[in-house]
Formats: C-alpha cells, structure tokens, sequence
C-alpha cells in the first residue's frame, strides 16, 4: 500500500505537474467523491465506487491511560474497486 506522499509523487509525475498542483488536485477529488457519497454513492470511471458507510457508536479504550472511552459514531468511505 502506498502512503499519501507516494501516491502524490506518482500522480505528479504521471501528469508531468508539480507535487503541488498534484497535491490539490488529488484533495478536490477526495473532497468531491465524500460529498457525493453521502447522498449514497458515487462512481468514479476507472477507479470504483464510494460508498459511505455509517459506522455505529462503541466503547473503546485510550491505549496510554487504559480508561475505557467512548468512540462516537461516524461516517466512513468505502471503495469498492472496479473499472
């Protein structure tokens, strides 16, 4: 799996632009993607689908103190990958 600065030196050099310009392009993607995917999904050509996935609210526990936590619910992206 690559990290997000792999992925943005990738991108920048694929599209022969600066890591900069790869970087804001690469955000506005993500950005527009999570919008549409919280009215459902949204299908990206060539790369998948999003979809977002509410994840319920649960007790979790802060790794330093050992004190039980409680981790509120969230929504989430998932890719389905396809092409």
């Amino acid at each position: 799996m690559a990290t997000q600065a792999e992925f943005i030196d990738a991108l920048a050099k694929a599209a022969d632009i600066t890591k900069a310009e790869a970087d804001r392009i690469a955000r506005a993607y993500a950005s527009v993607a999570t919008a549409q995917a919280k009215e459902g999904y949204a299908t990206l050509p060539d790369l998948g689908r999003f979809k977002a996935v509410t994840r319920p609210a649960r007790k979790g526990r802060n790794p330093r103190t050992g004190k039980e936590i409680n981790v509120p619910a969230k929504t989430s992206l998932v890719l389905k990958v396809g092409g």
